[in-house]
């Protein structure tokens, strides 16, 4: 039977059904991971602290299956519109890892993202598919590997652009290859248990690399780990080959730290013009160029007072060794940082230990400051907001439909806006059009319990400086606010005015 015939414009019926349906179960499902973040931020029992994270890795899990299947739902029902813009393929690499960097850090895994060559020429093409292929690939390599790490590697080609997602799990046997892409099937029924999921994403990652014409490999073997790589056939954008991060003039030493946390450290670096000299731990040698050293944790104490007695020093956690920041201070360390490394972070607290300052275009942003508005009309999302932003040390304002935030914004004058899209009298996306035709330059994050590629584009045609998706952890709430209040909000004003 042919499909019925729609009109310019028109929404199919399944498209409504699936917007409506991600909405209604993703705002309670934000209701509960946000609550259970908060409460696990508090001072709990042994029992109590456990019972609350098989809380949060249940709704974690509950989340990715409700993505997978409304994603693939959706791809299946609907024609999907490709867009082309130009994008920088370093910057949209980094923050997929970023994103699941707390997913990493829970498993106890490194994760980084590698560049070939830098600084990387822009491409056009639909960087929204691609960000959503990167997800998938990098998400499932982290569900299925237990130990080690997992890398995300981006190659510049003359007629495109690839990217490789390398990880240290169990591998993939020849055999079962030509069924990674089907839907609804996993390699073994032990997968099935292990992932909780349905076998979607993959099939998913295979739809998507199609829509854009590229192609998919996979190598490896049985206890060898893994390789997807995504070859896209894309076109370098009339911009300048442009450096991710601000420019960082110094040699830093790399001692003792594992290989993924190397190489993420080893790419923001030179990102970042700095130069990189690997330190031979054993020996104790450092060289009077460097700088600034970075020190891994696990080395034995006298060789990290051994090293820090030589240049300034920066020791790299990982989660659970934040306990012990104190001890290692002890030792002569001037800071310190918590892989899964962030290039930012890496790039700032470099510069504060070989300078004893801030760079002039990267100001201290370690707690907020100012008014932020919240306009959602879920009192439970409303509050996890307003607790997550209040304890670090924002003053907040919480308005429930569209005309009410106008209102608060007229106000209050408020430094932030978080702008849910769906609220009852005036949705986000009228509302935000209203404060920027009445001249307004405040930074604005629209949140939305329903995120894709189109959705993202109305809202920044909206007037939304950013994106976000339903549920977002308090601590990563924290540090959108502050880097949005701070002056990198600066260049985001102009681009949303």
């Amino acid at each position: 039977m042919d499909k019925p015939h729609l009109l310019p414009g028109a929404k199919r019926p399944e498209d409504t059904f699936l917007a409506t349906a991600s909405h209604e179960i993703r705002t309670p499902l934000n209701g509960i991971l946000g609550t259970v973040s908060l409460l696990l931020e508090t001072e709990l029992e042994p029992s109590q602290r456990e019972y609350a994270e098989a809380i949060r890795l249940s709704g974690s899990r509950l989340l990715d299956l409700l993505n997978n299947v409304l994603d693939y739902a959706r791809l299946d029902s609907s024609e999907i519109e490709l867009e082309t813009e130009a994008f920088c393929p370093v910057r949209l690499g980094r923050e997929v890892v970023e994103l699941l960097s707390p997913r990493a850090h829970a498993a106890g895994l490194d994760i980084a993202a590698r560049a070939s060559d830098l600084p990387m020429p822009s491409y056009s093409g639909d960087a929204g598919r691609i960000r959503q292929i990167l997800f998938n690939l990098v998400g499932n390599a982290l569900k299925f590997t237990e130990t080690g790490a997992v890398l995300l590697d981006i190659h510049a080609h003359e007629d495109g652009l690839e990217y490789r997602i390398i990880d240290t799990g169990p591998g993939i046997a020849p055999g079962d290859r030509d069924r990674l892409f089907e839907a609804f099937r996993q390699n073994s029924r032990q997968d099935a248990y292990k992932d909780g999921g349905v076998g979607l994403g993959l099939a998913i990652v295979k739809r998507l690399t199609d829509l854009l014409g590229g192609s998919i490999d996979v190598t490896g073997a049985p206890g060898l780990g893994t390789c997807f790589s995504v070859r896209l056939p894309l076109k370098r954008a009339n911009l300048p080959p442009t450096h991710d991060l601000p420019v960082l003039d110094a040699v830093v030493g790399l001692a003792g730290l594992p290989a993924a946390t190397c190489l993420a450290a080893t790419s923001a670096l030179i990102d970042a013009s700095a130069r990189p000299v690997f330190i031979d731990v054993s020996s104790g040698h450092v060289p009077p160029e460097v700088e600034v050293l970075l020190i891994g944790a696990e080395q034995p104490e006298e060789t990290v007072r051994a090293l820090a007695r030589k240049a300034p020093s920066l020791v790299v956690l990982r989660p659970e060794d934040r306990g012990a920041i104190a001890r290692f201070k002890a030792m002569g360390c001037a800071g310190w940082l918590v892989r899964p490394l962030r290039a930012s972070s890496l790039v700032e607290r470099v510069y504060v230990v070989k300078t004893g300052g801030m760079p002039a275009d990267e100001p201290e942003r370690l707690t907020g400051a100012g008014r932020v508005l919240i306009a959602d009309d879920n009192p439970v999302n409303a509050m996890i907001a307003r607790r997550a932003l209040e304890s670090a040390g924002f003053t907040v304002t919480v308005a429930s439909t569209g005309i009410e935030a106008l209102e608060a914004a007229k106000s209050m004058n408020p430094a932030l806006i978080l702008m849910d899209l769906r609220m009852p009298e005036m949705d986000g996306f009228e509302a935000m059009r209203h404060l920027r035709a009445e001249g307004s330059d405040v930074p604005m994050i629209a949140v939305s319990a329903e995120v894709n590629p189109d959705i993202e584009r109305q809202a920044i045609a909206a007037g939304a400086n950013d994106v976000v998706a339903k549920p977002i952890e308090p601590q990563a709430l924290r540090e959108l606010a502050i880097h949005w209040t701070g002056a990198d909000a600066k260049a985001g004003k102009a681009g949303a005015a």
